[in-house]
């Protein structure tokens, strides 16, 4: 999630030359990653600075630093010289890789470290992955003349300390000069200037607008005028633009169509009383059980104190697998514009194991005042000595804020710079409508061509990498407004953060954010195409979400558009779509904040304690092959006690519930969600039973309203409806994928003569429409009759 940042910058100085320099070899390997040269310029000294987020440098997972890895002595693969990879996730050709092994001595920082004490990014080893700089260990010290930077809302670390004594640069240092020019990006959301990013983006940028210059202009012109009007009736209407509809009702024609017609305009909605209070109140209770007795987790980033990352409580487990959950799915699915021929199959929705949210009171030693308490116990600890992590971590808690903050920062998911890459969205033309300058033809809902879209090129931490329809919240309990803000507007804000990186401001922007000035500074006329595009994409880092900021995209105005969802009763789940932004804040107390007054206690009685709120993320997801080769690899990390693929890239286990007692197994998921929720979890397969008669009265359209021109009926679990061909290939596809041992039928076979069996006479014999007919008898072949007769 995200915050904001508030207060001076932070000095974060490295404790040794040996950490210095594992910072410098990781500043020098992420360009690498990120496929190309940084345009970044440095000016020659011998102290670099980086600029680096807060909320990466309090990232929790050390695990992964520098000196975790010398701690465990030599890994046992070898690594890529490129980029510092194993070899199996490396993406450099083998003779490009340079495979190194790692040894255990010397200390590979400390050799990395030349005569003149000034550490070379060139020199030193690549051991540290690019993108788990976040994850290097520092000291965090304030300064005093932290207040006098002028990025104030970054945390900068150098590479030694400042010194009166430091000598200036010689001739000898231009090695280091250029490795110093040739330095990272800025990798920070809250600083005053975008991130640069390796020269390969600006020629992406260049072949998007290659043509239709003037096309872009124009559309930029109407897009700024329609989002004057947009953004007044966002902030006139508030919260009450927030579609709802109940439970009971989704089947109702007239209920769903003005629910659709709502959900498609402003992108999200609220689907009421999806669980019963009776199972979220047996879920919070079992998960109360549940944490209580662990005593070993991974903490959450001081900046986002109430998000965890436990993924198999049994509080998410049973919600998932829940049979109303799944039908709510089903139906907020079958609102997309979905083809008969689109390949998916949204009557069977996938489980995807994503955090959890605790606001209230702790569990156990689980809860939004974890972090705080074991800081306190550190403070208090013999030797006085603070680590690492967790001083860094209290640093950067004191410089993030709420949203009420200097700052507004807004998120959207699944992917930033996939948006514009040709492997990422770019495969199928997404966004073609909006980079040819048309963007009145861009169409949120069709799912045609997200369904082969990659969402994750940089397996990122966190980063979705399948295709979901919605993302999507379950209040187990009730949650007051101001938790969640949305921005409700999936057509025009999508083409404008899509389309802000091509055009500057001939005039910079004025100190005040109203008046004269800055209407004339909003003005489309004091906006025009770059002629020479830049390697700048607003808010786009590899690896994270898209970040939208009301500096970097001031025609949102994100102050009056990020509007507060209604108050989330037990049960309710809210959606929205995948590229809306959205905020979820991370101050704990805004809930205690919001909570009614409690009414006076009678003598003698105790204070009641504060309640635990839970909320569940439980994105919407359909069953399409890239969908189930995740469900795969999800199941086994479910089975382990492991966090989901997306949240445990390395695929090392940290953050491992593995030895928590109680752990929900298949068992809990067959006893909540039956057939169904075992197929959402991959562990059941999807059967397709043969196609009825023609005149048996079925052949109704399926889920999606659409109708095929072969249908097939589903049995185990997706309802009574009747599925298109093409959702029927891609349930047999995932099982394929799912149960190989048990499904190759679907497969080609061999007949006895040798030759390949057709696909179509193997699933004649699987699902035959007509009943067999008689076999036939052989004429004038000299046999004679079984009854004997000439």
């Amino acid at each position: 999630m995200t915050g904001s940042a508030t207060g001076a910058a932070v000095a974060v100085s490295t404790r040794s030359a040996a950490a210095a320099a594992a910072a410098a070899a990781a500043a020098a390997a992420i360009d690498v990653v990120m496929g190309g040269t940084s345009t970044t310029t440095t000016t020659a000294t011998t102290s670099t600075t980086h600029i680096v987020s807060a909320s990466l440098l309090a990232t929790v997972g050390s695990n992964h630093s520098t000196g975790s890895l010398i701690d465990r002595g030599p890994e046992p693969r070898a690594r890529c010289s490129q980029c510092g990879r194993r070899r199996t996730a490396c993406h450099h050709l083998p003779h490009q890789q340079g495979l190194q092994q790692p040894t255990s001595s010397p200390s590979p920082a400390a050799a990395a470290i030349p005569a003149n004490g000034v550490p070379s990014a060139a020199s030193a080893p690549l051991y540290p992955r690019p993108r788990r700089i976040s994850k290097l260990r520092h000291r965090a010290a304030l300064t005093a003349s932290s207040a006098q930077q002028p990025n104030a809302a970054a945390v900068t670390f150098s590479h030694h300390p400042p010194s009166s004594s430091t000598p200036a640069p010689s001739a000898s240092d231009s090695s280091d000069s250029r490795s110093a020019a040739m330095d990272p990006p800025v990798l920070s959301f809250y600083g005053k200037e975008p991130v640069p990013l390796p020269s390969r983006f600006a020629q992406i940028k260049r072949s998007l607008v290659a043509g239709h210059e003037a096309e872009l202009e124009a559309s930029w012109a109407r897009l700024i005028t329609a989002l004057r009007d947009h953004v007044d009736d966002i902030a006139s209407r508030g919260s009450a633009l927030t579609p709802s509809i109940d439970f009971a009702d989704i089947h109702n024609p007239a209920a769903r169509a003005a629910f659709s017609r709502d959900l498609k305009r402003r992108g999200l909605g609220l689907i009421r009383g999806v669980v019963p209070r009776a199972d979220a109140q047996v879920a919070i209770d079992e998960t109360v059980k549940y944490l209580e007795k662990q005593t070993e987790y991974k903490a959450p980033p001081p900046q986002d104190p109430t998000c965890f990352d436990f993924f198999w409580t049994p509080a998410q487990v049973r919600t998932r697998a829940h049979p109303r959950v799944l039908e709510a799915q089903r139906f907020a699915m079958s609102l997309w514009d979905n083809n008969a021929d689109d390949r998916m199959a949204i009557r069977f929705p996938i489980a995807y194991g994503d955090r959890l949210r605790i606001h209230g009171a702790n569990i156990g030693n689980v809860g939004p005042d974890g972090t705080a308490n074991k800081v306190n116990e550190a403070d208090g600890s013999p030797d006085g000595e603070l680590d690492d992590d967790l001083e860094a971590q209290k640093a950067a808690a004191e410089l993030l804020g709420d949203f009420t903050s200097s700052t507004v920062i807004a998120q959207v998911d699944n992917g930033s710079l996939e948006r514009w890459e040709p492997d990422g969205y770019g495969r199928d033309g997404t966004y073609d409508a909006v980079f040819r300058g048309e963007w009145e033809k861009y169409d949120p809902w069709d799912s045609t061509h997200r369904v082969p879209a990659t969402s994750d090129l940089y397996n990122g931490y966190g980063a979705c990498s399948i295709f979901r329809m919605y993302q999507g919240v379950v209040a187990l309990s009730t949650i007051e407004p101001g938790l969640i803000r949305l921005l409700p507007s999936p057509k025009l804000a999508t083409a404008y953060f899509l389309l802000r990186p091509f055009f500057s401001p001939k005039t910079s922007p004025p100190e005040r954010r109203d008046g004269p000035e800055w209407e004339a500074f909003l003005d489309p006329s004091n906006w025009a195409l770059d002629k020479d595009q830049s390697t700048i994409i607003h808010g786009a880092v590899p690896g994270h979400a898209q970040r939208l900021t009301e500096l970097w995209h001031p025609h949102l105005h994100l102050r009056r558009t990020l509007q507060t969802i209604p108050t989330l009763q037990t049960g309710d789940y809210i959606v929205w779509h995948p590229d809306l932004a959205y905020h979820i804040t991370s101050n704990p107390n805004v809930m205690a904040s919001r909570a009614p007054t409690p009414p006076p206690l009678a003598n003698g009685e105790d204070p009641p304690g504060r309640p635990v709120s839970v909320l569940v993320y439980v994105p919407a997801a359909p069953l399409t092959q890239t969908n189930a080769l995740y469900l795969a690899r999800q199941r086994k990390t479910f089975q382990r006690g492991h966090p989901g693929p997306d949240f445990d890239s390395t695929g090392s286990g940290l953050g491992s519930e593995a030895t928590h007692i109680g752990r929900p197994t298949e068992t809990d998921i067959a006893e909540v969600g039956g057939p169904a929720g075992l197929q959402a979890m991959g562990l059941a397969p999807f059967d397709v039973a043969p196609t009825p008669p023609a005149d048996s009265g079925s052949g109704a359209g399926g889920v999606n309203g659409s109708k095929g021109d072969e249908d097939a009926e589903m049995g185990g679990g997706g309802g009574g409806a009747s599925m298109t061909r093409s959702e029927a290939e891609v349930a047999r596809l995932a099982n394929i994928i799912l149960f190989p041992d048990r499904y190759d039928f679907y497969m080609a076979k061999r007949n006895g003569n040798g030759s390949k069996r057709s696909k179509v006479k193997v699933e004649r014999l699987l699902n035959p429409v007509d009943p067999p007919s008689p076999p036939k008898q052989d004429k004038g072949k000299g046999k004679m009759p079984l009854d004997g007769r000439s």
